[in-house]
C-alpha cells in the first residue's frame, strides 16, 4: 500500500507570477510608505553588507502573503533562510515550488535615500525557473515574466541585440570588493580591462535591477563573480523571456546545479555575448579551481 502523501497540484506559471506579484506589491507599498531620511542600519559581515529593520519587515510581509496564497510552497529568503512547505506539501513527493525572495535588493541605496532598490521574487518548480517579478517601489517600475513575454509595467519588452564591446554599456560592480579580497591582483586588472574594453561601466548597487535593465535593453550586459539565488532568480527568468542570454560559472561548487544556484554569471541583452566579460569569468573560474 502506498503511504506517501498525495502530490499537491502545482499552479500554472501565470498563477505563480500573479502570487509573486501580489506579494512583491504588498512589500513595495510598505517600503513606499517609509521615511527613508531616518533609517537605522546594522551590519551583517562588514560595512559593505548592511541590513535594516525594513529588510526583515519587508520579507515578513512577503512571506505572509505567499503563505496565505500558496502554503504548499517552499520559501528561500535573504533574511529568513529556507522555510519549508506547510500542510500536505510538506509530506508530498510531488513537484516543489520555491519562491526566492530578496525583500530589498540594493539595501545600501535604500538606506542612503537613493531610489535604486527593489523587491525581487523568483519562482521555480523543481529548480526550473518559471516566473519572476522585480518591483522598484520608488521608480514605479515592475518587471515581470511567466511563460510569455517579459513585461515592464504590463508592456512587453522587445528583444534587441547585444552591442559590440566598443559601444556596450555594462551595468555591474564586477569584479567587486568580494573578489578583490579573494583575488586582489585579478580584481585590479579585471576592473581596468573591463573599463577600457567597453564603452562604459555603471554600478547600480542592485543585481536584480541591473538584470532587469539589461532585459529591457537599456544596457548590454551585467555580471557578478559572487551572488545568491534570491538576488538573481527573478532577473534571470525575466531576462531570458526578454530574449537575453545568460552564462554561469560554478566556482568550487557543482556545475550541474541550475543557473540561479551558481555563484557567477554574465547576462547579455541579446544572444550575442560580450566576450570580454565571459573571458574574465573564465579566468576567475580558473583561479578558483586550478587545473590539475
Amino acid at each position: 500500500m502506498n503511504t506517501s502523501a498525495p502530490s499537491v497540484p502545482v499552479p500554472s506559471a501565470a498563477r505563480l507570477l500573479e502570487i509573486a506579484t501580489s506579494a512583491a506589491h504588498a512589500a513595495a507599498e510598505y517600503l513606499r510608505s517609509l521615511d527613508r531620511d531616518h533609517l537605522a542600519r546594522e551590519y551583517k559581515t562588514s560595512s559593505h553588507d548592511i541590513v535594516t529593520e525594513h529588510d526583515r519587515a519587508s520579507e515578513e510581509i512577503i512571506v505572509a502573503e505567499l503563505r496565505r496564497r500558496l502554503p504548499s510552497a517552499r520559501i528561500v529568503g535573504e533574511e529568513g533562510g529556507v522555510r519549508a512547505a506547510e500542510g500536505p506539501a510538506a509530506e508530498s513527493d510531488g513537484p516543489v515550488v520555491s519562491f526566492y525572495v530578496d525583500p530589498i535588493d540594493g539595501t545600501s541605496n535604500f538606506a542612503a535615500g537613493l531610489p535604486l532598490f527593489c523587491v525581487s521574487i523568483g519562482v521555480s518548480v523543481d529548480d526550473e525557473l518559471v516566473a519572476g517579478v522585480i518591483d522598484a517601489p520608488i521608480l514605479g517600475q515592475v518587471f515581470a515574466a511567466a511563460d510569455g513575454a517579459a513585461t515592464l509595467n504590463g508592456r512587453p519588452l522587445a528583444p534587441r541585440a547585444t552591442r559590440p564591446a566598443a559601444d556596450a554599456l555594462v551595468v555591474s560592480g564586477f569584479p567587486g570588493h568580494t573578489i578583490g579580497r579573494e583575488f586582489p591582483e585579478f580584481a585590479g586588472r579585471a576592473a581596468v580591462e573591463l573599463g577600457e574594453g567597453v564603452s562604459s561601466v555603471r554600478h547600480l548597487g542592485t543585481a536584480a535591477l541591473e538584470l532587469a535593465y539589461v532585459a529591457a535593453g537599456w544596457a548590454d550586459a551585467t555580471a557578478l563573480g559572487r551572488i545568491n539565488s534570491w538576488d538573481v532568480a527573478a532577473g534571470f527568468h525575466i531576462l531570458r523571456r526578454a530574449g537575453g542570454s545568460i552564462r554561469t560559472w560554478p566556482g568550487t561548487g557543482d556545475a550541474q546545479r541550475p543557473d540561479h544556484l551558481q555563484p557567477a554569471y554574465v547576462a547579455c541583452t541579446g544572444p550575442e555575448r560580450l566576450e570580454i566579460l565571459d573571458a574574465l569569468q573564465d579566468e576567475l573560474q580558473a583561479l578558483r579551481v586550478p587545473a590539475v
